[in-house]
């Protein structure tokens, strides 16, 4: 083999050993941001596993306030409804036998109150 023709093996093999160096630095630092990408995604799985979580308590909890908020009002609807009728009844009689008394007292008043209705 002549000298030229072994320089150019040299400067062959020389290329392809820095190209082969510099293809390493390139997967070298794609491997790199491979991991940071995998440790963010795993971060963000383990957020999303969390929000996930803290919506299934919410859920709940609105579940349970609702249920609670749909007994009172049937409750309210069972027990406080007569309840105040009962009240209206009362303060009717007691306007009734109020208006009587004043009538018993005041005939005149009775028959005002008759000619103006």
């Amino acid at each position: 083999m002549k000298p030229a023709d072994l320089l150019n093996a040299w400067r062959d093999a020389k290329r392809a050993a820095e190209l082969a160096e510099r293809l390493a630095t390139v997967a070298s630092e794609a491997v790199d941001a491979a991991d940071e990408r995998s440790v963010a995604t795993a971060e963000l799985a383990e957020l999303a596993e969390q929000a996930a979580a803290a919506a299934t308590r919410a859920a709940e909890r609105a579940t349970a306030t609702a249920a609670e908020a749909a007994a009172l009002a049937r409750r309210l609807r069972e027990e406080g409804l007569p309840e105040a009728q009962q009240t209206v009844d009362a303060a009717n009689a007691v306007e009734a036998e109020a208006r009587a008394a004043f009538h018993d007292a005041h005939p005149q008043a009775r028959d005002e109150a008759t000619i103006s209705n």
